[in-house]
This record gives C-alpha cells, sequence and structure tokens, in this order.
C-alpha cells in the first residue's frame, strides 16, 4: 500500500464517483478504477459499493476514509516540516557571544534576524573569546561574535563585523577622570587592571603591547575575565583599565571613561564559524548578515 493508493480512495470517497475523482486527479478513469480495486484486494476488504450510477462507502470504508485522511495529514505535515527544516525556516540556532557583543551587535543581529524566519529557535550562550573558538571548532554552537584575530584554528572562518575605541577606565575623583582625553604613557606608573591571558591571550597581549609602544611594561595589579568585573574593581580604587567604549553604555557607579590620545587602540569583533557543511539556519544568517548596520542606522 502506498500514499497514493490512500489519496485515490479519499478522493473517490469524497466525490462518490469515480470520473469526478479521475478528473481530480489528473488520471484516467480506468486507471483510478484499477488502483482502488488493487487496494481493496490487498486489504481484503470491500471499500466501496458501486453500480453503473451510484457510489456508496460501505462501513470499512468509512472507517478507512477517516483513517487515510489522518495518515495523509500526518505525511503531508512531515513533508512540509522536512522543507521547512532544509530551506532554514524552522530548526535552532546555536549561538556564541561575548559580553561586549551585546552592545549593538548581537542585539541588532538576533532582531532582524528574528524578524526574517519567526519559527526558528536560537540558543544563545555567554563564551569567552577562548571558549567560542573552541564550541565553534566542536560544532557546539554554529557561530559566535568574539573578538578578531582569533588564534589560528584549522577549519575556522571569520568575517570583521564591527570596531570600536578602547578607552581608560578610572575610578571617579581619579586626576585623569576630568582629562578629555589620555596619553598611554600616563599610565606608567598606574596600577592596570587587565583581561586575564588564560581567558583572552589574544586581548591581553593587545594591551600589554600598546602599553609597550608607549614605552612602559605594564604594572598589572589585577586580572579579570569581563570587563564588566574590570569597570567593578575600578569602581573599587583598586587601579585604572583598558575597557572598550560601549562599557559606557552600561557604566559602573563610580567610574570615569577617558578616551586615549591620538589614533587609539581599536577593538574588531568579529562573528566565526565552522567551513564545511552547514545547516540551512546558519547559511540563512550568514545570507543575510543581520549584524550589518542599515543606512542612516547610528
Amino acid at each position: 500500500m502506498e500514499l497514493r493508493h490512500l489519496r485515490y480512495f479519499v478522493a473517490v470517497a469524497e466525490e462518490l464517483h469515480f470520473r469526478k475523482a479521475a478528473e481530480k486527479l489528473h488520471i484516467v478513469q480506468p486507471a483510478l478504477s484499477k488502483q482502488i480495486s488493487s487496494l481493496e484486494a490487498e486489504l481484503g476488504l470491500r471499500l466501496l459499493d458501486r453500480d453503473r450510477r451510484h457510489v456508496t462507502l460501505t462501513e470499512a470504508g468509512r472507517t478507512f476514509l477517516d483513517e487515510a485522511i489522518a495518515v495523509l495529514a500526518l505525511a503531508d505535515g512531515a513533508k512540509a516540516r522536512a522543507i521547512a527544516v532544509s530551506e532554514g525556516r524552522v530548526g535552532h540556532l546555536n549561538m556564541g557571544f561575548i559580553q561586549p557583543a551585546l552592545a549593538g551587535v548581537v542585539p541588532r543581529a538576533l532582531r532582524r534576524y528574528r524578524e526574517a524566519y519567526p519559527q526558528v529557535r536560537i540558543r544563545l550562550a555567554e563564551l569567552t573569546s577562548r571558549r567560542a573558538l573552541e564550541q565553534v571548532a566542536s560544532g557546539d554552537v554554529h557561530c559566535a561574535f568574539t573578538r578578531l584575530p582569533i588564534e589560528p584554528t584549522p577549519g575556522i572562518l571569520h568575517e570583521p563585523v564591527s570596531t570600536q575605541e578602547v578607552v581608560i577606565a578610572v575610578p571617579e575623583g581619579h586626576r585623569l577622570a576630568e582629562r578629555d582625553a589620555v596619553n598611554l604613557a600616563e599610565l606608567a606608573d598606574e596600577d592596570l587592571i587587565l583581561i586575564d591571558r588564560r581567558v583572552e591571550p589574544q586581548l591581553h597581549d593587545y594591551y600589554v603591547a600598546q602599553c609597550n609602544e608607549a614605552g612602559f611594561s605594564p604594572r598589572v595589579a589585577q586580572e579579570v575575565n569581563s570587563t564588566w568585573v574590570s569597570t567593578g574593581l575600578v569602581a573599587s580604587g583598586l587601579g585604572v583599565g583598558f575597557v572598550p567604549a560601549s562599557a559606557r553604555i552600561a557604566p559602573q557607579k563610580g567610574v570615569a571613561f577617558v578616551p586615549i590620545e591620538g589614533s587609539p587602540a581599536q577593538l574588531t569583533m568579529g562573528l566565526i564559524w565552522a567551513e564545511g557543511a552547514q545547516p540551512s539556519v546558519l547559511r540563512n544568517f550568514l545570507a543575510m548578515r543581520p549584524w550589518q548596520k542599515e543606512k542612516g542606522e547610528p
């Protein structure tokens, strides 16, 4: 028994007329009659009573009709869902992000992607840059917003999505707090709060290199695992720190943010994903690039 046998039977049962049912199915009447007879023979039941003028359902036929309609509905639903998954209209998109990406990039990307694909469930994971790279490489997440550059990793692709300046976070009342800008060399005698190299090796090394270029080795007082912790320790008076400019969006009380003179350090945010076969939801996400700013958007 095949699905087409059920479709043929349902058409005849609904029309109670072989010629009309055949026209509806776009087949010739003798072929339809043969298929119905074949179905009845396979079942060992008479589903239809017919003579030259009338077609009626037997008691078994009425029961079989209900079940056939249900089976066809399930089959059609399964086909529709499979097509939707293959087109990336339903499914799950597993995405990682580092905390600073919440300042514009992630909210904008999620909002636009959800507008385009409302039936795709998005599973988010807050990660460090190192964990983001590991989880993309392992397939635990499909993609991740993280800082660039990343550690060279075979099979990992990336694309820059935004840049922002680095500023210096200092306690309110600090000698630099009211300055319009600060020269990095002025931090030579300050206790610095830096991101832990075990957590963000590229970022840690970048900040150290900025200090070295300014002519001094940083005096690291504390190492932290996030910008939020860094500004919290700055507010506590334990030192000053490099932070992305986006930290000013939700500032810690008791912290002032001072720009860096000249050509300030820049942080690049990027999206990373694994090369090779990609799930449809990720292909759609990459194709629409929902993180990009629209014309006139601040």
